[in-house]
């Protein structure tokens, strides 16, 4: 199964361009087969989210939260559906937390700011080793590093906050899943590639693209459906 396992709407975040109903069909239009929506700091109602998903003909949409954590360190919790955890502040909750609902645990963009990763860090279930807006080769180098040594699953993901974001780079798992907890089963088991395709642009990308329409030839054409249908 493809999966996007970072992505952010404008309805809950801020920093994101991308309206909820665009990410879903950029999304299925790249053939992606599970995604889950990780807002910063919230969780999407149960009747929202019930909402997108009468968007979808084929793809499973998955809550998710993108936790700020101190000293500018994030932490995505992949299922996450109970607005506890938008009250959380401490790395080690937040674990706890994850751990007792059966969901994965992603550092986000390790290295990103910061030479050194806090103590924490060897429990989660996976450092992001790609996105679109961890792109230092430094900072690549360093979180596989440390995911290799620590035993963490290295992961791809788009941290899309513009349309331009996604089919970028992302994950396939060798069996599908139902639920989050059945996810976290096959990355923390190894059963999982992680997946990129050939394109230019420089990463982070310089602009965050809102609608399809908007979209380069380049990433059109890297779509499943024909690039007229869109229009």
């Amino acid at each position: 199964m493809k999966v996007e396992i970072h992505s952010h709407t404008d309805k809950y975040s801020p920093c994101s361009k991308i309206p909820p109903h665009e990410l879903v069909q950029m999304a299925e239009a790249s053939g992606y087969d599970a995604l889950f929506i990780t807002d910063h700091n919230r969780v999407w109602p149960d009747r929202d989210l019930r909402g997108l998903k009468e968007l979808c003909t084929r793809m499973r949409i998955f809550p998710a939260i993108e936790i700020s954590l101190p000293n500018r360190h994030d932490m995505l919790v992949l299922g996450a559906e109970n607005p506890v955890y938008e009250s959380m502040t401490r790395a080690e909750e937040v674990l706890a937390q994850a751990c007792a609902d059966g969901y994965l645990t992603v550092l986000a963009h390790p290295f990103r700011y910061h030479s050194e990763l806090p103590q924490y860090s060897t429990l989660a279930d996976a450092l992001e080793v790609r996105t679109c807006n961890h792109s230092d080769p430094a900072h690549l180098e360093a979180a596989s590093a440390y995911a290799r040594e620590h035993n963490v699953a290295e992961v791809y993901a788009s941290d899309a906050h513009g349309l331009n974001f996604m089919n970028k780079f992302w994950i396939e798992t060798e069996a599908p899943f139902a639920t989050p907890q059945e996810f976290r089963r096959l990355i923390v088991s190894g059963q999982y590639k992680n997946r990129t395709r050939n394109f230019d642009m420089p990463l982070p990308p310089p602009y965050r693209v809102a609608t399809m329409a908007e979209l380069t030839e380049d990433d059109l054409m890297s779509l499943c459906v024909e690039p007229a249908a869109l229009k």
